[in-house]
């Protein structure tokens, strides 16, 4: 019997990590259903919980679900959408979708007036085309 070589592992290409999409790519805009509010996150408070200003005025107190926590990486002025807690004082929520950022242009356009009140910078991410 003669000794078989071993083959070395093969090496896939797996997370490609630091991906940036083609400047044309565009994902549909996922945007609020009736149970969810616009928000901006203030500040991490630690322990998966962020101030979030929310645009109907209220400051809520959201947390990220476990679902989200090792999806996401959610950082001061990200744009959110917060699910309000049915609890009796209501300043609390969970995070379900953080926004991309060139998710928050066509978010703009159809939520002009919740995204002006809450002051979100809209960054331009691709050339306006006429």
């Amino acid at each position: 019997m003669s000794p078989q070589k071993k083959k070395p592992p093969k090496r896939g290409k797996g997370k490609r990590k630091g991906f940036a999409p083609d400047p044309g790519f565009s994902r549909r805009t996922r945007y609020p259903s009736e149970a969810e509010v616009i928000g901006v996150v203030i500040r991490n408070l630690g322990a998966r919980r962020m101030d979030v200003l929310c645009a109907d005025q209220v400051k809520r107190v959201a947390r990220i679900p476990g679902r989200f926590r090792r999806g996401y990486r959610i950082t001061v002025n990200d744009v959110v959408l917060v699910e309000p807690w049915d609890d009796l004082s209501g300043d609390r929520g969970d995070i379900t979708y953080r926004y991309r950022k060139n998710e928050i242009r066509p978010l703009s356009r159809r939520y002009k007036k919740e995204l002006d009140s809450l002051d979100v910078e809209i960054p331009r991410v691709m050339e306006e085309q006429p």
